[in-house]
């Protein structure tokens, strides 16, 4: 009708609409942001490890208390318990906590506790200060930015243990001095690089792409078995929910990386990716001693999980548990971790302490099935899918490495517990937004 002759019409009594439910705010929302940038910072130190390379770069005893106050002041201090991973973490972290009088060594469990805690920390910090989808691509984004400075890093400095000639990135006491380590930060970085470069333009996307060079560089220089199995578990993922030309992409990348390898790399290195239990030169001596050694401990690790398996032989204890059960047995102790993630919890904490943190795993991964799935905005579904490789990836990594008590693997639960909130917060505001615009029509 044309406006003009709207006031022929007669007139239509509207009953007034209820007032709008009040939002509850957390308080001091002004603080927000500077703390959530505060965290990005924090969280690229944190999953590159730079502090430990630098022995008065105490990065956690400055930020941790500072986004601790910030918890407070912005009234988050709850919200890590709204997502199921949060709750499980937590549950976990104080079975750790529920273990260590019975341990072997009560001593040294309580500074794997400590350390726990500090990891659950980050949990803590995600969920109080990445609260928006773009909040969540930010966090991934400083992933990336962290794991390409290591594989930069990796190159330019390098580093190792002592007696091993594969790369590393620092030395000694390090995270990454190990190449195993640094193999699996390496390409987990992959998915995070790859990500972040698809929301980028210009020179910045062409960066964090050429940034894959050094990633994947020095991961194959690591000559990480486990490495190359998760790098090929995540690529298996992409593969089946990719698209036609990506898969293509992912072939002709694969092809032209295994060239170069087997062009570039020593004999050495290639001959360990592809030695396990039978040695078949005498450069792959050392690869196939190193696997008959993991399946060693995996079978020591499962024969103290089943006899302590209830509190187990306490947390970080299982070297110092086998070596006095073998010396009562007046054998040699291995004197070595279990290299195994999920029998290092199930020999250290028993099995519940392995049930929960299974199950913080399997809600990291299940919880973004329906948004990769269902979500309408075709860059949040891409976000979960790369979310997801991460879980995976870190899954495999985590089966061939003692990582149970903090690292890289928190920091991808608690990016995953915060994009689930994030979007579960944007859907129901969408949602909200369609039943207005229905009722006032």
């Amino acid at each position: 009708m044309d406006p003009v002759t709207m006031t022929a019409e007669p007139e239509v009594q509207v009953q007034p609409r209820p007032p709008a439910k009040k939002v509850r705010r957390a308080k001091g929302p002004e603080f927000y942001k500077p703390f959530h940038l505060l965290l990005m910072v924090y969280l690229f130190f944190y999953c590159s490890r730079i502090p430990e390379m630098v022995s008065w770069l105490h990065i956690g005893l400055l930020f941790q208390p500072i986004l601790l106050i910030g918890m407070f002041m912005t009234g988050t201090t709850k919200d890590i318990f709204k997502t199921d991973i949060g709750r499980i973490m937590t549950a976990f972290t104080v079975w750790v906590a529920i273990c260590v009088p019975f341990s072997t060594w009560k001593g040294g469990s309580f500074n794997t506790l400590t350390y726990t805690a500090q990891a659950l920390l980050l949990l803590f910090f995600t969920a109080s200060f990445i609260r928006t989808i773009e909040d969540c691509y930010r966090a991934m984004y400083m992933v990336a930015l962290a794991m390409a400075a290591i594989g930069v890093m990796s190159l330019v400095i390098g580093g190792g243990r002592a007696h091993d000639t594969r790369l590393g990135l620092g030395t000694g006491g390090d995270t990454l001095a190990d190449a195993n380590f640094l193999a699996l930060y390496l390409v987990i970085g992959l998915p995070f690089l790859w990500f972040s470069a698809s929301q980028k333009k210009g020179f910045v996307r062409w960066g964090l792409l050429l940034m894959m060079i050094p990633v994947l560089a020095g991961a194959a220089r690591t000559g990480s078995r486990m490495g190359l199995l998760a790098l090929a578990a995540g690529l298996l993922m992409f593969f089946t929910f990719a698209t036609a030309m990506q898969r293509a992409a992912i072939i002709i990348g694969g092809i032209t990386f295994l060239i170069l390898a087997v062009t570039l790399l020593p004999a050495r290195i290639s001959e360990r990716f592809t030695t396990y239990f039978s040695p078949k030169s005498a450069a792959s001596v050392e690869a196939a001693n190193s696997a008959e050694a993991r399946k060693t401990m995996f079978l020591r690790s499962v024969q103290l999980s089943l006899e302590h398996p209830f509190f187990g032989v306490g947390p970080g204890e299982f070297m110092d548990a086998e070596a006095k059960e073998a010396a009562a047995n007046n054998k040699r102790g291995l004197w070595k971790f279990t290299h195994n993630s999920y029998t290092e919890l199930s020999s250290e904490t028993g099995f519940i302490g392995l049930g929960l943190f299974l199950y913080a795993f399997f809600r990291s991964y299940k919880g973004l099935t329906p948004i990769r799935n269902r979500y309408p905005a075709l860059t949040v579904r891409r976000a979960a899918l790369f979310l997801q490789i991460a879980v995976v990836m870190s899954a495999v990594g985590a089966f061939f490495l003692s990582i149970a008590y903090g690292g890289i693997l928190y920091g991808i639960l608690g990016i995953s517990a915060a994009f689930q909130l994030a979007v579960a917060k944007a859907w129901k505001e969408r949602r909200l937004a369609a039943q207005e615009a229905v009722a006032v029509a």
